[in-house]
């Protein structure tokens, strides 16, 4: 819309996910878009995971510094204790600040610290995305938890489903003993079973 139309009459477009093509757009006119933090939110993903696996205290990384140092500032995250969660905060992308979001796979600078090994060891994950084809899924959520994943010492098979059928994600789950953890995002909300059937056995 922006490029076929906006552009040319002056219009004032906005958008969400702050993919590379829209922040590159800002340049041209394009108004502004919205960051969710992808960088936060990869990072909060594998740290989950990475506590889990270590026996380390959920926090450990985000809001308490790391043994490396990694340490989230409260103005990127928040933890709400009701829901056990933790959620990366948005940020808006305009023509002031555009250029701090030109790579959008970049990792965030105060989790960057690599993990030492010895104290943390590789662990071997499953990890689907539901979705392969979404933008920002594939160009940006993904390429951010692969260039976290060395820095957390997690070693990840990444599964991208077709967004329509949990069993294009659960078929390509056939050995779940060789895993040490799994990050499950599902199709569907109340397939849960489709996946608890499979690592049980």
């Amino acid at each position: 819309m922006f490029n076929a139309w906006s552009k040319d009459n002056n219009v004032p477009t906005f958008g969400y996910d702050a993919n590379s093509d829209a922040v590159a757009a800002i340049a041209e006119g394009y108004g502004g878009t919205i960051s969710q933090h992808a960088d936060v939110q990869a990072y909060l993903t594998l740290r989950v995971l990475r506590n889990a696996l270590d026996g380390a205290d959920v926090d450990t990384g985000i809001g308490t510094a790391d043994d490396a140092g990694n340490v989230l500032s409260d103005d990127v995250y928040v933890y709400k204790e009701d829901e056990r969660s933790y959620y990366a905060l948005n940020v808006a992308v305009t023509a002031d600040n555009y250029q701090d979001f030109t790579d959008s796979t970049k990792i965030y600078e105060p989790v960057s610290k690599q993990l030492d090994e010895s104290a943390h060891a590789t662990k071997k994950v499953w990890l689907n995305i539901y979705n392969a084809s979404d933008n920002f899924l594939s160009a940006t959520y993904q390429p951010l938890l692969q260039n976290y994943d060395d820095v957390l010492n997690l070693d990840i098979d990444y599964i991208g489903g077709d967004g329509q059928t949990e069993s294009n994600v659960t078929n390509r789950l056939g050995n779940p003993g060789q895993y040490d953890a799994f990050a499950i995002n599902m199709v569907k909300t109340d397939n849960a079973a489709s996946y608890t059937a499979l690592l049980s056995q």
